[in-house]
């Protein structure tokens, strides 16, 4: 057999393969095919991560959003070797796991809770069930509850009502101008209590609001923010007018706190998380948008091609690979541009990799930031060579050099403000290097136009792989169809194959053609 039909064989079979599962994903399982044709549903992931050991017995306590009960939306996704139930009692919905002799060492557990869109998640009110809640006292006295009365005395004069004097308090509490009594509330929670800023914020806030006669308890909420990653809970403040109790972050307490940009979690002063048995406990959590239904969802996971989709995975690693099978479709636009097109480049993953940085800053800022580093370690590439060092050493000063320059250029944005320079970090720095030292050979061996049309060259295709990468089909077909990814193999198998002229050789070439 020979090597075309080998080949030809391959294609054929990378094709069917491909298609032929997202076919049947698609006319079988209902997954759309296009971005437009769904509705979006938000996927909130709790990730409980613990240290035990194997003597102990371990008990982890979850608290649950009560919707999550009622509207039938939560479901336990990860639990190997632990017992689950949900314990629904007085106090809220509880997320209860159980192990007799657990794995030793780190264990972690999923819940999920997954809505559509247009769902009102629970909202910021919740009416008063029963007698209407009475307000504790914080138990201060001498000069610290004097210190206190005084504080609520200055937000009640300029509030109207419970919701206004919430948000003058706040204001109050948290700006840098302090006056003698905050100041010396403050250094009383801050001995007794031994806590951080964030943390004073909220009790000592829950304590003036108890004192001002207004029920005030802790609740947690978690931002639907798919780019922040894994976060922690945000502490949130539910307090009662004897009507209902209303939930506000005390970060911003001047900001009405809208359903569709903080996912309550839970509320009503319960804990978020309690562990017996085991070491190190935390829970963070992880938001995405789905571009499937929830019922499409439903039919894909019973049906066994669900393992063919990153969707199986916890949302902390599909976050990661949301952007790991996009590589795949760089790394096709490379081989389009150099091996039909003819653009130079150095390399091949560079123009990729730079690429995919780019996909989390500004086009524009990131192509200015890789100038500058390059330039300026170019500069040092040629005082180095000076030097007569070896290979290995040089390149090894040139990462060196590329991430002092990339923690300089970091420190002087965030003096002058400009936040975005700070993502310089996701340059792959290691890549950098390369590119410096391969520049400088190119520089001394072919002159500096090839070594700036090189150059030129990969910065370019890595733009047009940016700018086909950031098509939100592009990225929907890779996350929901990766089998996909078969066809684009068989398409840059076949390219493999071309051996005939590239497009920019035409011009050069064209004496040839006319004779």
């Amino acid at each position: 057999m020979s090597s075309k039909t080998r080949l030809l064989i391959t294609v054929c079979f990378l094709c069917s393969v491909g298609m032929g599962i997202a076919i049947y994903k698609n006319r079988k399982l209902g997954v759309p095919l296009w971005v437009g044709e769904q509705n979006t549903s938000w996927l909130v992931e709790a990730r409980v991560s613990f240290l035990s050991s194997e003597q102990k017995p371990v008990t982890v306590k979850l608290a649950l959003p009560q919707v999550a009960i009622d509207e039938g939306i939560g479901q336990n996704a990860g639990s190997i070797g632990f017992g689950y139930s949900t314990d629904i009692g007085t106090s809220g919905a509880k997320e209860v796991w159980s192990a007799r002799q657990p794995n030793a060492g780190n264990n972690a557990l999923y819940y999920r809770i997954r809505f559509p869109e247009r769902y009102k998640t629970g909202g910021a009110n919740e009416e008063v069930k029963g007698n209407p809640p009475v307000a504790e006292s914080p138990g201060l006295t001498g000069s610290v509850e004097r210190a206190a009365r005084a504080i609520i005395e200055q937000s009640r004069a300029v509030s109207s009502d419970d919701d206004t004097f919430f948000t003058h308090l706040f204001l109050q509490i948290s700006r840098e101008n302090r006056s003698q009594e905050l100041l010396l509330l403050r250094r009383h929670y801050e001995i007794e209590e031994k806590i951080d800023e964030q943390q004073l914020l909220i009790v000592m806030g829950i304590d003036l609001l108890r004192m001002a006669g207004i029920p005030a308890r802790l609740a947690h909420g978690v931002k639907l923010d798919p780019e922040a990653g894994t976060q922690a809970a945000l502490p949130l403040i539910e307090y009662s007018d004897g009507v209902s109790w209303k939930v506000k972050n005390p970060a911003q307490p001047n900001v009405t706190l809208r359903s569709d940009n903080i996912f309550v979690w839970n509320r009503g002063g319960n804990a978020l998380l309690e562990v017996f048995g085991a070491d190190n406990s935390k829970v963070v959590f992880t938001v995405t948008k789905d571009m499937i239904s929830l019922e499409k969802m439903d039919q894909l996971r019973d049906s066994p091609l669900f393992v063919s989709t990153i969707l199986a995975l916890p949302l902390s690693e599909r976050s990661v690979f949301r952007y790991v099978v996009l590589i795949p479709l760089g790394a096709f636009v490379v081989v389009v541009l150099r091996n039909i097109i003819g653009v130079p480049t150095l390399g091949t993953f560079m123009p990729v990799l730079l690429a995919l940085a780019f996909l989390e800053m500004p086009l524009g800022l990131g192509i200015l930031m890789f100038v500058v580093i390059v330039a300026a370690g170019l500069f040092f590439r040629f005082f180095l060579s000076s030097m007569n060092l070896l290979v290995v050493p040089r390149v090894a000063a040139c990462v060196v050099i590329v991430t002092l320059l990339m923690v300089l250029m970091s420190l002087v944005s965030w003096r002058l403000g400009m936040r975005d320079v700070l993502k310089i970090t996701l340059f792959p720095m290691i890549i950098i290097a390369w590119t410096i030292e391969r520049m400088s050979l190119i520089w001394e061996e072919e002159g500096k136009r090839n070594a700036i049309m090189q150059v030129g060259g990969s910065m370019l295709v890595a733009v047009i792989a940016f700018l086909f990468m950031k098509i939100p089909q592009i990225q929907y077909w890779a996350q929901y169809f990766p089998e996909l990814l078969l066809v684009v193999l068989s398409i840059i198998l076949l390219i493999g194959r071309y051996t005939g002229y590239r497009l920019s050789e035409l011009h050069r070439f064209r004496n040839f053609s006319e004779s």
